[in-house]
């Protein structure tokens, strides 16, 4: 296996610096020399250390490192033992050109980070939290070569909760569907597999983490908030003439582009309550009290978690620069520019907290992509869906 990995990455050598270790052992030896490493790979069953307790002292020693495991075992325990140390859990045989394209995305990543503010913080916990369950599941049966939709509509099916929540969003004014959709099949069937997986893994995902301890801070209004501002970015990129992938990117990158106020708040709660009575009493952008007081935002932290869990580019993108997208080299309309639109009039339209400074338009962003006419045209559309929501409802 070392000698097909030295293969692979024989192209690479002139933009990384690799090294292969036999052995846990000899791997941690590497570590703890003056290279600074950013990504290990690590195989489930090892001579000595196993690959869990491998990534399990990487973690504790070198937090900054993305950790990677493979295993080619179906043993369930083993399986589960990997994730808390892991962020990635890839099945072999992997291609080499997937493998290769995990690395390359995983230190994407390093481009997201300003500087090591949001490492140093996920690295106080014991670990990033992993796939939601139904979502793992889900993956795994669209990937299977018989794979049918009634299967998939029951995976989701298992939690009432969820389905319950999906199944009001598809039927929204958001999608215009012609009937009433009563089962997830039927959704998966019309809206396709990518639209389905977004609600599926928001729902898990905002239901997964306790936010009692944060002041103020609501499930409920977080999550219609994300729904609604996934549905308005995909309303904006059909009026673009976006294609169905990057309609459906959109769409995605709506849904999540708030979800790294999960894990911050989480993980720092002292902190974040902090933040929003800042927010609350100073007029504050969330955004940047988040920088003042975390050194990172949760555009960041969403964007690295989505990132670590191998989900496509334009949709991290999207989530890392919704807030500032000139951050981002690009001079076309793309699932960035919806999602940083339907933010910014999902808030004007809906006002969730009168003590919260609204978002901003990014009027160099939108000047250079020469965009800025149409906010009057994207925010009378977006208005006109959610007064025949609401009709409808």
């Amino acid at each position: 296996m070392l000698d097909g990995l030295r293969r692979m990455l024989r192209s690479q050598r002139k933009e990384w610096i690799c090294a292969y270790a036999t052995s846990g052992q000899d791997a941690l030896a590497q570590l703890a020399g003056p290279e600074r490493f950013d990504l290990i790979i690590s195989d489930m069953r090892m001579p000595g250390m196993g690959g869990a307790q491998l990534l399990e002292e990487v973690r504790k020693r070198h937090p900054h490192m993305v950790r990677i495991i493979l295993s080619g075992q179906s043993d369930q325990d083993a399986v589960l033992q990997s994730v808390k140390p892991a962020h990635q859990f890839l099945a072999k045989p992997i291609e080499h050109e997937s493998l290769l394209a995990i690395i390359k995305r995983a230190l994407a990543l390093q481009e997201v980070l300003a500087d090591d503010s949001l490492a140093k913080l996920l690295s106080e916990v014991e670990s990033l939290p992993g796939l939601p369950e139904v979502y793992s599941r889900l993956m795994t049966e669209i990937e299977a070569d018989n794979c049918s939709l009634e299967v998939i509509g029951g995976i989701i099916e298992q939690d009432m909760g969820m389905t319950a929540n999906i199944l009001k969003v598809v039927n929204s004014a958001f999608f215009g569907l012609p009937r009433k959709i009563e089962k997830p099949a039927q959704a998966v069937s019309l809206l396709g597999l990518d639209v389905v997986k977004a609600l599926v893994l928001s729902f898990q995902l905002f239901s997964s983490f306790d936010l009692r301890r944060i002041k103020g801070f609501s499930f409920d209004l977080l999550w219609k908030h994300s729904v609604t501002t996934g549905g308005l970015a995909k309303l904006i990129a059909q009026e673009e003439g976006l294609d169905r992938k990057s309609v459906d990117d959109a769409f995605f990158a709506g849904m999540l582009h708030d979800v790294g106020k999960l894990p911050l708040s989480s993980f720092a709660p002292e902190q974040y309550n902090h933040i929003l009575e800042q927010v609350r009493e100073k007029d504050q952008l969330l955004w940047e009290v988040e920088f003042e007081i975390l050194g990172t935002s949760h555009a960041e932290a969403g964007a690295y978690l989505m990132g670590l869990w191998g989900m496509p580019e334009s949709v991290i993108s999207a989530i890392a620069f919704h807030h500032r997208p000139s951050r981002l080299p690009e001079d076309a309309f793309s699932p960035l520019t919806a999602v940083h639109a339907a933010n910014i009039i999902e808030h004007e339209l809906i006002v969730h907290n009168q003590n919260y400074a609204r978002p901003q338009w990014d009027t160099e962003y939108l000047s250079r992509l020469g965009m800025g006419e149409r906010i009057p045209a994207w925010t009378e559309a977006c208005k006109a869906n959610l007064e025949q929501g609401e009709s409808d409802g």
